[in-house]
Formats: C-alpha cells, structure tokens, sequence
C-alpha cells in the first residue's frame, strides 16, 4: 500500500449580505491650504521633451498618523528641485513641516507613496518611488521619525509610479505591489515580506506581460479571504489578478469582465452598492471628437461586482463615465448618510495645441455623490469642491476629527496657454476641509490585531448594521494613484441613526470580533479574537478545547454559545458532523447580563480520511473517504503541490449510504495530490 502526504476535504462557503436605503445632504467644502501653514508648491523640473510625459504625470502623497498622537500627518513628495515635507498635525488647525528634523527631508524625482506598518512593531512606515532611482524604505523609528532602512528593499527602476501594501498569504506580515510605466515586458512587482526583507519573486502562475502600470491594489474581490490583486494600467493594460494561494495570482481579466478601461490611471475599491462585495473604479480619458494624440476617448469604468470576482460594466448607468482625463480616486462617504460617494481629480499640462489644451487644462475635479440608486451625480461646483489644478495624487481623510471626511490633492503644476511659448508654475496643493452642515451622525472603527494578525487588520473586513441597514469596509494600504489616505481607519456615515446595532470585524485570519449598541460620533477600537483553541482543524468526534479565561477584561462574566447551545468556560466539545463550526464567547460587563463583546472562533471539522491504496498491476490509486447518505461529492488533483491549481477528475458521485466513498483515478505523477469536495454545501471549509 502507498500512501500520499496530502489528501484534503473542503467544503464551498456562501455569503450574503442586503442592501440598505440611503438618505442625502448637502455637501460643502473650504479650501484652507495656506491657514492650517501647508504653504509649499510642488517644484516642477525643466526636463528635457522626452521625459516631460513622465514628469507630467506624477505628483504623490500620503496621509497618516505617523506620531500616534491620533492627529493624520501628510507626507509630500517633491522633485529633486526641493526637499520632501512632512506635515506634522497639530490639534487638526495647524500643520508643521518637520521633516528635516525627522529624517524625512529627501531628494529626489519621487512619483509615489503609500504607508503601513510592514513591520508590525506599531507605528507606520513608509515606501516611496522614484521616476530615476531605487525604491526607498524609511522605517519609522518611533514618535514620527524616519530613517531609510537601504537593508530590507534592493530594487531600483526607471519610471516608477505606485507602490501599495497588503498581506497576501495572511500571514500578518505585509507584503509590497510596486507598479512601473514603461515599455518593458514586466512592469508589475510583487515582494514577499520575509519578516527581515522585501523579497522579489514571480507572482503570476502563467508569465504575462504587464506593461505601462500606474496603480496596484490589494483587495478581495471573490469573497475568498485573500487579498487579490486589480493592476489599474495605461494603454488597455488593466489586468486582474485572483489569489489563489501561497502568494500565487492568476490573471483573470478576460473572464472577469474588466479591462475595457483604455488608459487606466487612477482607482477606487469599494462596496459602493452595499452588496457586501467590493466593487472596481478607474479613471481615465474622456475626450469629444478626434483625440489629437495617442489615447483612447471613452473615459472612466465602474465594474460593478457580481459577487464572484466577476463584473458588469455599471459605468453608464451610474453616470461616471465623464472624469476628464482622470487621475487619483478615491470612495467615501462624505455626507455621512451611508452610502459611499466618489472623488477623482484630473488634468493635462500640453501646450502644443490649443484644443488639448481647451479639453484638459483647468478643468474641475469630479465629485460624484451617490443617489443610493446605482446612480451618481457630480456636485462638485456647488460643493466647493471643483478645483481645477493639475490634480494627480489624492489623500481622503479627516485631518481634523470632526467626523466627516476631508481631501488633500497634489497638484502637478500650473499651466497658463494660450499664448505660445506657455508658462508654467509649480503646482500648489489644495486642502479641502469638509464643512458639510449635515445633522448625520459617523463611526470610525480601528482594528487592534494581536500576532500572527497584523497589528491594523490590514485585509480585514469590518461590517457596521445601523437601523438594520449593513455597510462593509475592507481595512488596506493600496493607492489610488501615487497616494492614499489612511484606509486602516473604516469611516462610516449612520445617516440619521445616532447608535449602531452591530459592529463587525471579519479578521483576515478567519475569525471574529463583535460589539453591539455603540453609540455614533465616536471612534471604536476593535481587538482580535484572544481566547485560546486547541485546535483549528479536527475531526469528526474529536475533542476540542477552547479556554476564554485569558480575554480582557479578566474575571468578567463569560459563556460559550455553540449550535445555539450555552456553555461554561472552559469548554471540551466534539462534534459528530463536518463542516466549519462557530464556537461564540460571550463576555459580559459585571452584571453578567451587558454583553460586552463577543468572539467568534472557526474550526474545521473534516472527513476522516480511511486511507489510499495503490493497484497491483498498474498506477491506479483507490481514493476512500467516509461519506453521507444524498451528499454529492467530486474528486480533485493537482499534479504539482506548489501550485495551488485543482482540476476535477471523473463525474461526481452521490453517495446512495452512510459509511466508505471509494473511487480509482490513475495517478501518473508520484508527485500528485487528491482531495474530495462536498459539492452544494453552505459551509466554510
């Protein structure tokens, strides 16, 4: 008898969620750049031709709470005519540049930014790219001073746009997207974070060429539990990319319905139609009549998720096809009444016509504000919010903690035509404060992830119910272009519900938080699940231990709730049925009747595999499995255990009684591993 080191058991998983209505106010925005002290211009550089398009391009930033007093900072790129400048919050009225005297004042043609704490010691660290130089770490060494760290990352390319954090393999340890705009074969990156370095490694389960690459983002897209990831490029380059484990994407573009988007810039990530799936913006180029240049006309894509990772094209029906020549976007909920809106800026600095420039220059940024229908309207104008600068990289954030959510856009230059030769300035920022007069109450919900979890949750989902309605943030580190606001922060606008029935956290390791009954205008903390498992798979009729005694606050009242039975903690618990089971610990305020909190542990129950034998006379393999009277059942190879590529063999099988499923499949490659599906189950694997 021979046997094989893999054989698994798995079962589908479903979810869904409903919609929800929303209810509008008015938005309106200040722009109070120069009197909160951000009084600097982004230095454009006197290239010669060949590069002015790659120059033109670029402009990035990011926001967040590098200090952790609780204040958003803004670090600012610049060309190597000035110094990088670190904005250092105070009291969300006054911004200091600091970044001298915080190691932070670089030179350098920078394009983009993006920061998380790839290192898990808690505080926010930093990758920025270079348009001629090598990509720079600076790791943050406490209290919001930097210093680059050239040890963890060796890599250096020309034209380099848009670097993005997120966790790949869910190992608590974020991984690195860098994006590059250029004519070779491969201008797409992916790094393992080993825990000491940023490794390069080969990503794609078949070589493709992706080229001309403005923005990579981290998101789940199927529903799945891993981050995949969406490649937003120019020049019909726009590529999906399905996780399907072990670090390992296949492109799936095609099949998924995207990539019609012509010249990708900029993106959003959101679940803009409360479905509980993540749905996929770009920007890009809307022009009327013949384009006096290289580019496509049609403009702006909104791919509204069907659920699966596969999209249909809601561009048209919600009204966002016409963004200009678009750049960084970012989804969010600006008027706090529960549904999420959309901003994108844009612009294009030629001069050599008259009619490029009567298209692209000075035209208005794009605020689209959600009717809770599937449709959008652009209020910009009467917002306030339709600067009409070289926009490129865009942060959305609230810089001074009113509850409402404001925006920060690095502008690329000034350019005044119309008169030949044309003159430009360099490009002045523009901070939007959002002053809404809304009665619309908000939470914003943070993650507290305990090792192996990211410290910030960065992959995991929050869900918030208020007035029954259900609203999902998925917690990342991706830019929009070149940018990114501090998206580890779930903002949600209530609407005109001043409490929230449920919070949610869906953690990217598998497991629960929830708390009830809070209370809106607030910031809520979220820890990771802390109770102690003895296993996390088992089997069926095998003891499993699950001990709460450790989680906070201690010697409170507790309980566990499993197959809606209570019991005592600790608890030892078997169970007789496969699938994934939900074991819930209850922890109570002191009157033991005020839930506090609760957990939610998943374990899965398998088959208990009865054993595999080989065939005299030949490679035939006898696969057997304990199996269930109705339930229908398919079989499964890889041929390679590096590649987490499954194929079916055979029909499926229904098995006509309780006890031993057995079948023969030959098996030509000793290196092959089998695994038999549950077909048609609702539960998790």
């Amino acid at each position: 008898m021979r046997c094989f080191r893999n054989i698994l058991v798995y079962l589908a998983v479903v979810f869904s969620l409903a919609g929800f209505v929303c209810t509008h106010a008015q938005m309106q925005f200040t722009n109070v750049t120069t009197s909160v002290g951000i009084s600097h211009r982004y230095q454009y550089p006197p290239f010669p031709v060949s590069n002015q398009e790659t120059q033109w391009s670029v402009a990035g930033t990011v926001a967040e709470d590098f200090d952790g007093d609780g204040w958003i900072d803004l670090y600012v790129l610049q060309t190597a005519l000035a110094t990088n400048h670190l904005y250092m919050n105070y009291g969300g009225t006054n911004f200091v540049d600091e970044a001298a005297a915080r190691g932070a004042a670089l030179s350098g043609d920078f394009s983009g930014a993006a920061a998380a704490d790839f290192d898990n010691d808690g505080d926010v660290d930093l990758c920025i790219t270079q348009l001629w130089g090598p990509v720079l770490i600076l790791r943050n060494l406490g209290a919001g001073t930097f210093a680059v760290d050239t040890n963890v990352l060796e890599f250096s390319m020309t034209k380099a746009m848009s670097p993005s954090w997120g966790d790949v393999d869910n190992d608590g340890l974020l991984d690195l997207a860098l994006s590059q705009w250029d004519t070779k074969p491969q201008n797409l990156w992916l790094f393992r974070n080993t825990g000491t370095k940023l490794v390069q490694y080969e990503f794609r389960l078949q070589l493709n060429p992706d080229q001309r690459m403005f923005s990579p983002y981290f998101a789940d897209v199927n529903n799945d539990g891993l981050s995949d990831l969406l490649a937003v490029g120019d020049f019909h380059n726009s590529q999906l990319y399905l996780n399907r484990g072990q670090g390992l994407f296949e492109r799936t573009t095609d099949a998924a319905g995207v990539g019609t988007d012509e010249n990708g810039m900029g993106t959003a990530v959101a679940d803009y139609d409360a479905d509980g799936d993540l749905d996929w913006f770009i920007s890009s180029i809307y022009n009327t009549g013949t384009p006096e240049g290289t580019w496509d006309v049609s403009g702006n894509r909104l791919y509204r998720n069907n659920g699966d990772g596969t999209f249909a094209d809601a561009t048209d029906t919600a009204g966002v096809r016409d963004g200009n020549w678009g750049w960084g976007s970012q989804f969010g909920d600006f008027d706090n009444d529960g549904d999420l809106d959309l901003f994108h800026v844009n612009g294009w600095p030629e001069a050599a016509l008259f009619s490029i420039q009567m298209k692209f220059n000075t035209r208005p940024a794009r605020l689209f504000e959600n009717q809770g229908n599937g449709e959008f309207v652009d209020v910009a104008a009467s917002a306030g919010a339709d600067d009409s600068g070289q926009g490129r990289g865009l942060v959305v954030f609230d810089f001074d903690n009113d509850g409402d959510l404001d925006l920060f856009i690095a502008n690329n230059q000034e350019l005044f035509g119309f008169v030949l030769p044309a003159t430009r300035d360099p490009g002045p920022p523009v901070l939007l404060r959002n002053d809404s007069p809304s009665t619309n109450h908000w939470l914003k919900v943070t993650l507290a992830g305990s090792p192996p979890l990211h410290r910030d949750g960065i992959g995991s989902r929050i869900y918030l119910t208020a007035g029954g309605l259900t609203q999902m943030r998925e917690l990342n580190a991706s830019s929009g272009f070149l940018a990114h606001g501090p998206a580890r922060i779930a903002h949600f606008g209530l609407g005109t519900n001043s409490t929230a029935g449920e919070i949610r956290a869906e953690w990217a390791g598998g497991n629960t938080t929830i708390i009830e009954g809070v209370g809106g205008d607030a910031a809520v903390m979220l820890p990771s699940p802390s109770a102690v498992l003895s296993k996390r798979n088992g089997l069926v009729n095998e003891i499993v231990t699950a001990c709460g005694t450790g989680v906070t606050p201690i010697g409170n009242p507790r309980e566990w709730l499993v197959e809606n039975q209570v019991y005592a903690d600790p608890l030892q618990i078997s169970f007789p049925t496969i699938g994934t089971k939900s074991l819930r610990l209850n922890v109570y305020e002191l009157d033991g009747t005020t839930l506090l909190r609760s957990e939610i542990h998943r374990i899965r129950v398998q088959f208990q595999m009865t054993g595999i034998a080989s065939i005299p006379g030949g490679s035939n393999l006898q696969l057997c499995w304990e199996c269930v009277s109705g339930q229908t059942y398919q079989v499964e190879f890889r041929e390679d255990p590096d590649v987490p590529v499954w194929s079916t063999i055979g029909e499926p099988l229904t098995a006509g009684t309780d006890g031993i499923c057995s079948v023969v499949v030959t098996n030509g490659n000793p290196r092959s591993d089998f695994r038999v599906g549950l077909i048609g189950s609702e539960q998790g694997p």
